[in-house]
């Protein structure tokens, strides 16, 4: 797995699959009221800017993972502690994605399906492309891009034929001032799912053009962010903002609404599609980051070695770290707080300052 590479198209697929995997589904800065599309706008642009950080730390030293930096800044024993901390960060990060796939799966499609077999059956699929390399992933990531811009596309079409858009429920804009859409911009809209773009420093290296990389992965944090932009635009448009907070998948219930005739209804499975293979991949990202974190630190040669037992840590956080999905996602907002603020934020921005001093000083 670490003597792979990987190319900037497939970085940039990876990336768009990653930022939009979950994030698609739910809602998206809700605490900006019908302002929460220009939070999610915020949010991109602060996302180019995370990403810009990263990209920063990737170009100082380009074939360091992010857990050298550490042990680089921080010295061996204090990095190494640090690297032990982002590896629990990665296998959380899998474990809560992986608990909102098996619950949309088993509120939409397989309401009969205890949540362990769904999540089990998830994890192995995962555990088995990375198993073949990360180069798998990122080929495959290639194709499922396709499948989901033709997914989107026919959403799009079937939305705009249905008569379900009042544009007026977006108005008025900033009717409440701009204080509760910068509110939902540093509290929700650029941790989620910008910050966990972090994970993608244990990638970088693998990519074989570093200068292109950088361009690619801007492109894609731009992409995404138009898209999650965009979807949320059409929540609020169509189901209202009301609705659209209180939805635990908003946008699985309004592509459900989409009612052409008697042969097009029922596009729900379109949604639930979309969310396997977002799922699927950021899942796969944070578990592959977890082991390329765990065999780095723990000076393991062959990562493979380290794909079930860590698979089965991520089923089992998954499963007991919320008794109930509502509990999940208030876990996941104090997280998104602070865990992911300091981790996702401000530890990389302290590691560039001190590679940037470094590099001045030398």
């Amino acid at each position: 797995m670490g003597k792979a590479k990987i190319s900037s198209q497939q970085l940039l697929a990876l990336i768009i699959l990653f930022n939009t995997g979950t994030a698609l589904v739910v809602s998206l800065g809700t605490k900006a009221d019908r302002d929460a599309w220009l939070a999610t706008l915020l949010g991109a642009a602060g996302g180019m800017l995370l990403f810009g950080i990263y990209a920063a730390l990737y170009r100082l030293a380009p074939s360091l993972l992010l857990t050298d930096h550490l042990r680089a800044v921080l010295g061996r024993y204090v990095g190494f502690a640090a690297g032990l901390l982002y590896s629990v960060f990665f296998l959380y990060g899998a474990s809560r994605d992986l608990r909102d796939g098996g619950n949309l799966l088993i509120n939409s499609v397989l309401d009969q399906t205890p949540l362990v077999v769904v999540e089990v059956v998830m994890i192995l699929a995962v555990a088995y492309v990375l198993n073949k390399g990360i180069e798998v992933l990122a080929r495959t990531a290639q194709i499922f891009l396709m499948v989901l811009l033709l997914i989107g596309l026919l959403s799009l079409v079937l939305l705009l034929c249905s008569n379900l858009i009042e544009t007026k429920r977006l108005f008025p804009v900033l009717g409440h001032g701009w204080h509760h859409v910068l509110m939902s911009f540093l509290q929700q809209t650029l941790e989620f799912p910008y910050s966990e773009i972090i994970c993608f420093t244990m990638v970088f290296p693998l990519v074989n053009q570093v200068n292109k990389g950088i361009r690619f992965g801007f492109a894609a944090v731009l992409i995404s962010g138009i898209v999650l932009t965009l979807s949320s635009m059409f929540q609020i448009t169509v189901l209202g903002m009301d609705v659209t907070a209180r939805s635990t998948f908003p946008l699985l219930y309004m592509i459900s609404l989409i009612d052409i005739g008697p042969f097009v209804q029922r596009l729900d499975v379109l949604v639930v599609l979309t969310l396997i293979i977002g799922v699927f991949f950021k899942v796969a990202i944070f578990y592959y980051a977890c082991v390329r974190t765990i065999a780095d630190i723990f000076h393991i040669p062959d990562e493979r070695k380290m794909i079930l037992p860590v698979a089965l840590l991520i089923a089992l956080t998954s499963l007991i770290s919320a008794g109930s999905f509502t509990e999940h996602i208030e876990e996941g907002n104090i997280a998104l707080r602070t865990l992911f603020v300091l981790l996702g934020i401000i530890v990389p921005v302290m590691l560039l300052i001190a590679g940037w001093m470094k590099k001045r000083m030398s």
